[in-house]
């Protein structure tokens, strides 16, 4: 199969965060400059040293230093002429064949969806049957973990085994901080083969919702109890039930009926007459209560939240599950 993959003009803004000049002058300036420091710097390791001191005065971020080494070796010109290089003629490292690296360089090469080869760790361009490109990141040679496909980012839910998370961690694209803060779409296994076989990022999503729809009886059958473990809160136990699943347009409404709050102490619950409603729980409110439910069911539901999420913290706007709280303490 012999596919062509020119980096887009979208994708190079991505790269280079330049608003103020063209991204090619921008690239075409970095490959004058690495001419001269060829002649004294001769090895790859040397050269990406002085790509990495270059970068900063870029407003070009260090992960994509390897990127900008592959691309500078591949469009080489000798007499440092560049100036007939454009975005449609230069030659894009993630066309050629992956190189070897060792697990924890990897995502050195999938922020750019450059093809690589690790220890049971591979990166590499396809084709679905509509034959639209994408970049996949297989663990064990059949496993997807990461998929790149329209500009988006999808991960895997379903991690197997701890030397399958651990290349996850390895392999990262986008960490939780990343300067492109660039959403990632979290898929199950079925889910990844069906972006691979050509469904739409909308049919995914929402098969999804169909199929969180389908689990509303198993989900809402029986009350949860949920934990609080200190961190400046007392210990409580929160009795709560999912009571509904609603689905509107692209998104789940969940409505969870909230209980009570019951003090535990030493492991175990004790009855009380305090209402955390009424502030007679120290440092307890309603909002860490529905707070401490949402964390828990959004691990349970993870795969139909659609979305890479935290524990704490705001939800996603991409997020397909909204959660409503009705409190039920008198």
């Amino acid at each position: 199969m012999n596919m062509e993959y020119i980096i887009s003009e979208s994708q190079l803004k991505k790269i280079l965060e330049q608003s103020n000049a063209p991204s090619m002058a921008i690239i075409t300036k970095l490959f004058k400059m690495l001419n001269n420091e060829k002649k004294k710097h001769k090895t790859r390791a040397a050269l990406i040293e002085v790509i990495k001191g270059y970068l900063p005065y870029l407003s070009i971020p260090e992960q994509y230093s390897l990127y900008l080494l592959e691309l500078y070796l591949l469009n080489y010109r000798k007499d440092g002429d560049y100036s007939n290089l454009t975005k449609d003629n230069f030659v894009d490292p993630r066309k050629m064949k992956g190189k070897g690296t060792s697990n924890p360089k990897a995502s050195q090469y999938t922020i750019a969806q450059l093809p690589f080869k690790g220890s049971n760790l591979e990166g590499y361009w396809s084709e679905d049957r509509n034959g639209k490109p994408y970049y996949k990141v297989v663990s064990y040679g059949w496993y997807p973990i990461y998929i790149y496909k329209d500009d988006k980012w999808y991960e895997a839910t379903e991690k197997y085994s701890s030397s399958t998370s651990k290349q996850m961690g390895n392999a990262d694209p986008v960490s939780w901080n990343d300067y492109l803060d660039n959403e990632v779409y979290t898929l199950t296994n079925d889910e990844m083969r069906m972006l691979e076989q050509g469904k739409s990022h909308e049919e995914i999503m929402q098969a999804k919702l169909k199929k969180l729809k389908n689990v509303e009886s198993e989900l809402s059958k029986r009350k949860k109890t949920s934990k609080t473990w200190g961190y400046g809160t007392p210990q409580v136990n929160i009795k709560f039930k999912v009571k509904s699943i609603d689905i509107e347009d692209d998104k789940a409404i969940v409505t969870v009926d909230i209980y009570d709050v019951l003090k535990r102490e030493g492991g175990i619950e004790v009855p009380t007459t305090q209402n955390y409603l009424k502030g007679e729980i120290p440092n307890i409110t309603p909002k860490i209560i529905e707070d401490n439910i949402k964390s828990k069911l959004k691990g349970e539901l993870k795969d139909y939240i659609g979305t890479r999420f935290r524990y704490t913290g705001e939800d996603s706007p991409n997020t397909q599950v909204e959660f409503k709280f009705n409190h039920l303490k008198k």
